[in-house]
């Protein structure tokens, strides 16, 4: 009689089962930083191309109206009170005509507050060019005043006008030393710093704090978005959701105030500097070189071996 052969195994062992998952769970501990890493390369092209679309726009805006646009506009008659911005809207909304947003931009009537019920078609449009991929937070958010009661919904920004070194922006909006602040009408002539060697505008996350990109809403602030990497709990006034400036902070600093610039990105940001250009900015680089770049007549020698 010739023996029977023992039934074939279609099954794993436990052993042989840890193995495979000890193994599938390697791999994907290989794989995962390289598809991370991949593809935060792709959000900072992204964001690069956003900044240079804007820098096209500041440019052609340049060409057309003899000036870079306002840091916002605010009518003349309620400049004594600093933190009166009506009408309010920004430099993101006089750039719409040269970012091919032409008709967004015919709907703003510039005489009507930004945060008025008549303007929410226009400042709750989210605009892909000004939502860093990398930021959170992003789209339709509640803008505040200073007891924290809602103002109106806008869409955020990823980004902010530079104000400047030093100084207050919320106290003193008319007096920064950057390319943006209040009614600011700056030429390329007025930049003698160089282009080349001054910000623009660059990336504050509403990771970090959410702004409206349409301008700054009256009696709006700027807060401290929940969860945002930073200590500081600082409220600033209506002038800074437009803009940032290089105060006593450097960039991404653990104590940073919503007034100052922030990336999403690690170890350098994206900025837009006034010839056009769009460099990355260390966070690790030195307060007093950040403060020179933001300046735009400061006299201060900047090399490009200090960014």
């Amino acid at each position: 009689m010739s023996r029977q052969q023992p039934p074939a195994r279609n099954a794993f062992t436990l052993i042989e089962l840890l193995v495979v998952m000890a193994i599938i769970g390697v791999m994907i501990g290989l794989i995962l930083p390289a598809v991370q890493k991949v593809r935060e390369a792709a959000n900072r092209a992204r964001c690069q191309n956003n900044l240079k679309q804007m820098g096209v726009a500041l440019h052609h805006h340049h060409d057309v109206r003899g000036c870079f646009p306002a840091g916002y506009y605010c009518q003349l008659d309620r400049t004594l009170d600093v933190a009166d911005t009506t009408p309010g809207w920004g430099w993101a909304a006089l750039l719409l005509p040269f970012i091919e947003q032409e008709n967004l931009g015919r709907q703003i009537n510039f005489n009507v507050a930004v945060e008025d019920p008549a303007s929410a078609p226009v400042r709750m449009t989210v605009l892909p060019l000004l939502v860093c991929p990398s930021d959170r937070e992003t789209g339709l958010f509640t803008v505040l005043d200073g007891f924290g009661a809602p103002v109106a919904d806008a869409a955020s920004n990823s980004y902010a006008g530079c104000y400047g070194a030093g100084g207050e922006i919320a106290d003193e909006p008319d007096l920064g030393n950057g390319i943006f602040f209040r009614n600011s009408r700056v030429r390329i002539a007025d930049i003698t710093d160089g282009t080349s060697n001054t910000l623009a505008i660059g990336e504050r996350a509403a990771l970090f704090t959410r702004t409206a990109w349409a301008g700054a809403l009256n009696e709006g602030t700027t807060h401290v978005t929940p969860g945002a990497p930073t200590d500081s709990t600082a409220v600033e006034d209506t002038p800074t959701q437009t803009l940032a400036h290089t105060g006593s902070h450097t960039l991404n600093d653990h104590s940073s105030d919503p007034d100052d610039f922030f990336t999403p990105h690690i170890h350098a940001g994206q900025f837009l500097f006034a010839d056009g250009s769009v460099r990355p900015v260390g966070t690790a680089i030195d307060l007093k070189i950040f403060q020179a770049l933001s300046t735009r007549a400061g006299g201060e020698a900047v090399s490009e071996d200090d960014i």
